[in-house]
């Protein structure tokens, strides 16, 4: 048995009863804690937490590690004479064999700094495919681009969510750990709500942000003007212009609604009752509304940029589309025994590749394998 550190900052809005909006990636991070709990390891999760947080009945078991006040400290200068610090004693006395982020930033090198003087071993998830080519860099300073690759390689394990995160991360790291592993993905199969696709909506499911683009979402919901569409989510923290542009032209279709955010609870429900769910994101690494929707079995309509591994095409999954054009075309002439074929199969490939105490298996296996055995009595010579 190993212990895992999982730090994650949003996780908490997915395990409190009053939840609140997050990213994909602490989703993804819940799916492994579930995973790895079920398959008899010890999960602690730093997060942010506080007196007022109530926890959901199945999460009161996972031991919390609070991170930080994110309140404290002088602006700049509090990473180094406070918040480090401040991980560095929290790690250490959680005492874990791996530590776990899902999200890499400048926030990399400072953890796997701190994880090769505690002796912890360090795996880092690519939550995007724009973290390893020019996209992060144009986006970011060349500081903040020069943080990343070296956090990346002094990581000892790197997770990727497609072959083309892997070939990136092969073709900078040659000897880096690394592996290709799918998303973890939850269900409990007795809760699946009934399939009402034939009289649905085209659903839309994420936070309104630049990486989203609301833009081509106005586009397709202008075209196909006899489909309902749905659109389920909340701002994000860091609103653009572009967004907050289309938003207010999405609000003045007659055929768009606005469902509001949702919580876990109600995602299943939401996407049941869709013909499709519809992603138009310039980039993903591996959306998990996907495989929220396929495990009710509606297809999805995605762009030719989010399609991670061709698995769409490859699977017969949904629908792949270049441009709105081309999209209009393809749902114009889908017939109903293809649609039905879509939909079966979403289902069974959720179930045969994403289950998560299957990927969470091969997960240890890896580890097992590149990883001489870790006890936490390797502590015990631990510097102060």
């Amino acid at each position: 048995m190993a212990r895992f550190l999982f730090i994650d900052e949003k996780i908490i809005n997915l395990m409190q009863v009053n939840e609140k909006p997050t990213g994909g990636s602490s989703v993804q991070t819940y799916g492994w804690i579930l995973g790895l709990i079920a398959e008899g390891q010890e999960v602690q999760v730093m997060t942010r937490i506080d007196s007022k947080t109530v926890l959901k009945e199945e999460c009161k078991n996972i031991k919390i590690v609070p991170m930080y006040d994110f309140n404290k400290g002088i602006r700049w200068f509090r990473w180094i004479y406070y918040r480090l610090p401040h991980m560095y004693k929290k790690i250490k006395r959680a005492k874990p064999d791996y530590l776990y982020s899902g999200i890499a930033g400048w926030t990399t090198l400072l953890l796997t700094m701190t994880c090769r003087i505690l002796h912890v071993k360090y795996i880092q998830r690519i939550s995007s495919d724009a973290h390893l080519d020019k996209r992060y860099r144009d986006t970011y300073s060349a500081i903040q681009h020069f943080i990343l690759y070296w956090g990346l390689r002094m990581s000892h394990h790197i997770l990727c969510q497609n072959n083309y995160q892997l070939l990136k991360i092969k073709k900078k790291f040659p000897n880096k750990s690394a592996i290709k592993i799918l998303n973890p993905h939850y269900l409990d199969h007795q809760e699946l709500p009934a399939n009402e696709h034939a009289s649905g909506y085209i659903a839309w499911l994420g936070l309104y942000r630049y990486p989203k683009n609301l833009k081509l979402l106005f586009q397709v919901a202008s075209l196909l003007k006899k489909e309902q569409f749905w659109i389920a989510g909340k701002a994000g923290s860091n609103s653009d212009e572009e967004t907050t542009t289309y938003l207010e032209k999405l609000k003045k279709l007659p055929n768009v609604h606005f469902p509001g955010f949702l919580e876990r609870t109600q995602v299943l429900p939401f996407l049941a009752k869709a013909k499709f769910l519809l992603n138009t994101s310039r980039f993903e690494g591996f959306s998990n509304t996907f495989l929220e929707s396929w495990a009710v079995g509606t297809p999805v309509m995605s762009t030719v940029n989010v399609n991670p591994d061709s698995i769409i095409s490859n699977h017969q999954l949904g629908i792949v589309y270049t441009d709105v054009f081309d999209l209009s075309r393809q749902h114009a002439t889908l017939t109903k025994e293809q649609y039905q074929l879509m939909s079966e199969n979403a289902r069974q490939y959720v179930t045969h590749y994403h289950g998560y105490r299957i990927v969470t298996q091969q997960l240890l296996t890896y580890l097992s394998k590149t990883d001489k055995p870790i006890t936490s009595s390797s502590y015990l010579n631990a510097p102060a």
